[in-house]
């Protein structure tokens, strides 16, 4: 039995999976983050802690005997969120989360003083990322930047946790902007300017290298088996990508989470900075990929839901699909928090465009889900233009498990997709393949295609309508940014 678990930005999720890949057994524990302030995220990282006792106590109940034959552990995590430790090992402070865009002006200085940081860590500085982070929480808290022993990411704070080790990823260190990408080693140039010297970081490990045990008491506390190996795991985004076997030129993969991701995985480094696209280190060695994210995905529509007091949104968007499956007459601008690819603009704000008085809450909605893929298609133009450059599109997350917004998102990017089978565990089910593979599992029988619960065709008599629409939203842009 392997044992996958993901730290992500409102669960915890973990799945039990067999050496066949049959899952066993998946589990999900929720948190809320804080928001102190406006365009600022941050969370407890002690929360995640409790979310690993609450999901894996519930495969201990769904799957006891399977649970104590768990032969190794893999770990996921949200990519880019700053955790930062004493020298007591106790945080310093709450997590600064991914989503926390107080470093705008730290990415334009990190821009300026490190000219070539865009080809060495693969994106051009942006809020998002742990290293303009590190540079604000220098400048606005120095006495508290001077605590800080370690820094980690959220599967990085579970694992010492779970094991006593200090380790990360390349994906993980990619995502924290502070890895040289070629030669996946630590980027010696931008911690210079950061001000973090080497000892602070955690041991660097590929993906797929064992990085711990469990510890004694933690296993008895989890009805774990002592001393079984704890895999170095990966950002969300590279886990998510090898559920998915998206390890070769060609497949790509859609998640409508909390944000929205379009990545398509590479077999060499060829970064694009300029374009405002990720190329970053794979959780698996000498493989990289190119990533379009977007700070907005799925969290619109819960956020449009709220504010039209709609408290069962399935039953929502089944509203919605029932009015008929022709494009709204109304836009959303999908930037509630700002946007990374391709506007690299934490100012940016949302808006509706074109409501009347007969507006309701069934256009707004259908207005977020073709925004939302509207944004999706502003990726795809810079990430893949031409149909024959992707063999494969899979979608996960939240939204996949809507049919309409499948069907929308499909529409507007003129591609089929495939919605597979377990899509909301993709990234843990990703993370207990690299223990797999840890284990001595071959990479290209791990790896695989998932089941695909569905495939979502085009719906090609609206194709002329959405590109009209769409042609309107990419304006819309450029005319509203100046009023927000």
């Amino acid at each position: 039995m392997f044992l996958g678990i993901d730290i992500g930005t409102t669960s915890t999720k973990a799945v039990l999976i067999d050496a066949n890949q049959v899952m066993i057994a998946s589990a999900t524990a929720g948190y809320a983050e804080s928001d102190p302030a406006m365009g600022r995220n941050e969370i407890d990282p002690r929360l995640w802690l409790d979310a690993v006792r609450g999901v894996v106590g519930q495969l201990r109940h769904s799957a006891p005997r399977e649970l104590c034959a768990t032969t190794a552990v893999g770990l996921s995590g949200q990519m880019h969120t700053l955790v930062t430790l004493d020298r007591h090992l106790h945080p310093v402070r709450p997590a600064i989360l991914w989503s926390d865009g107080r470093g705008e002006e730290e990415s334009r200085l990190l821009r300026e003083g490190v000219a070539e940081v865009g080809e060495l860590t693969g994106v051009l500085p942006m809020p998002s990322f742990t290293a303009p982070k590190l540079l604000w929480l220098r400048r606005a808290f120095p006495v508290e930047f001077g605590r800080i022993a370690h820094v980690l990411w959220p599967k990085d704070f579970v694992r010492h946790w779970l094991t006593g080790e200090l380790v990360t990823d390349a994906s993980d260190a990619a995502g924290g902007q502070l890895l040289d990408e070629r030669q996946r080693i630590w980027a010696d140039r931008v911690l210079e300017f950061v001000g973090v010297p080497r000892e602070r970081l955690p041991r660097l490990q590929e993906g797929p290298e064992v990085s711990g045990v469990l510890r004694l008491e933690v296993a008895a506390e989890l009805g774990l088996p002592a001393g079984i190996p704890v895999a170095a795991g990966g950002g969300d985004a590279a886990t998510s990508a090898v559920g998915l076997g998206c390890v070769h030129e060609g497949r790509a993969f859609i998640s409508l989470g909390t944000g929205a991701v379009f990545l398509a995985a590479q077999d060499a480094y060829r970064p694009q900075p300029e374009t405002l696209l990720h190329t970053l280190a794979h959780c698996l060695p000498e493989r990289w990929y190119r990533m379009a994210a977007m700070l907005n995905g799925a969290s619109c529509l819960a956020w449009v839901a709220r504010l039209c007091n709609e408290s069962d949104i399935e039953a929502l968007l089944a509203r919605v699909a029932a009015r008929g499956s022709a494009p709204g007459r109304i836009l959303f601008q999908p930037y509630l928090r700002g946007e990374r690819t391709p506007h690299n603009d934490v100012a940016a704000r949302g808006a509706f465009i074109g409501l009347d008085a007969a507006s309701d809450s069934v256009d707004l909605t259908r207005a977020v889900l073709e925004g939302v893929a509207y944004s999706l298609k502003l990726g795809q133009d810079l990430l893949a233009p031409r149909a024959e450059d992707l063999s494969f599109i899979g979608l996960v997350g939240g939204g996949a498990r809507s049919a309409l917004w499948s069907e929308i998102v499909a529409t507007i990017l003129g591609r089929s997709i495939a919605v597979v089978e377990d899509a909301d565990f993709v990234a843990a089910l990703g993370a207990a393949r690299v223990s797999m593979i840890a284990m001595g599992a071959p990479l290209m029988d791990v790896a695989a295609l998932p089941p695909v619960a569905r495939t979502v065709e085009p719906e090609h008599r609206w194709a002329v309508a959405y590109a009209e629409q769409f042609a309107r939203f990419r304006k819309a842009y450029a005319a509203l940014r100046p009023l927000t």
